[in-house]
């Protein structure tokens, strides 16, 4: 065999082993990042419509990732992540459990996000009304449902209104207790009780209600949304990219339309 002949061999074998290599690598490269991920999102009960329709959009162009969703009172979810359920990012409605899930060592990069509106609603067929005088709405009801303020915000914004306005002992015994947000507007859409203390988008969602009085923000703390990533995931990367989408422009417009106000 000529030099040139065994050269040009030798050649052409080098040259299909470095493309043999190459093609190997891409194609782990192209597995690892296609590599199908499920995370665990556990959001409060008041962004359920908007987060459902915000995630169809979102899978669409990460078709790698999987967002189960779990909605519950945000005190809830913040005793869950801490008691160690497998969470792999929250959006919370109050800036004091985004607060205590990040003291406590399970939550990271908080954010806000979004703002909502407390309103007092009412089955839309009963004769309350709106009126002047938010106390005097408030005492001539018989049954008021707020969430248990312990573990959803929207009864704890409830509770303070009421401090506020000097009817927190007076009006105890009407009280009617909900599991989250959702509850309270089923309560009252069902006409179970009088008024119910629940967001202006969540009253949106429910053509059985209507809105009796918007609750005048400086009767409680600012309603907040955040989102955080639970420490403990094995997810992180997916669940920041999630988190930064919600606070894109493309997400506000779809929070916007159920009522939610931006943060910014």
């Amino acid at each position: 065999m000529s030099k040139k002949l065994l050269l040009a061999g030798v050649v052409a074998l080098s040259a299909g082993l470095i493309l043999t290599g190459c093609t190997s690598q891409s194609s782990a490269k192209k597995t690892t990042t296609d590599k199908p991920v499920s995370i665990n999102y556990s959001a409060a009960a008041s962004l359920q419509g908007a987060l459902t329709e915000i995630d169809k959009t979102y899978e669409k162009s990460h078709q790698n990732v999987k967002i189960n969703f779990d909605f519950a009172g945000s005190g809830a979810i913040r005793e869950k992540v801490v008691a160690g359920a497998p969470i792999d990012g929250v959006f919370l409605a109050s800036k004091s459990d985004a607060d205590k899930l990040t003291q406590a060592g399970k939550g990271a990069d908080a954010k806000a996000v979004l703002g909502n509106t407390l309103v007092l609603v009412a089955n839309k067929n009963t004769s309350v009304n709106s009126s002047k005088n938010l106390t005097d709405t408030l005492n001539a009801a018989k049954k008021i449902a707020i969430g248990e303020p312990s573990t959803v915000p929207a009864g704890m914004y409830a509770e303070q209104t009421l401090a506020k306005l000097g009817l927190a002992t007076s009006l105890k015994p009407k009280l009617v207790m909900g599991s989250d947000v959702t509850q309270v507007l089923s309560y009252a859409a069902a006409g179970n009780v009088d008024l119910g203390f629940v967001y202006k988008t969540d009253a949106m969602s429910n053509k059985n209600v209507k809105v009796v009085d918007n609750i005048p923000d400086n009767l409680h703390d600012a309603i907040t949304y955040y989102t955080e990533t639970v420490k403990d995931t094995k997810h992180s990367k997916e669940v920041k990219a999630f988190n930064k989408y919600l606070d894109s422009s493309a997400a506000q417009k779809v929070f916007a339309k159920y009522g939610f106000k931006s943060a910014k």
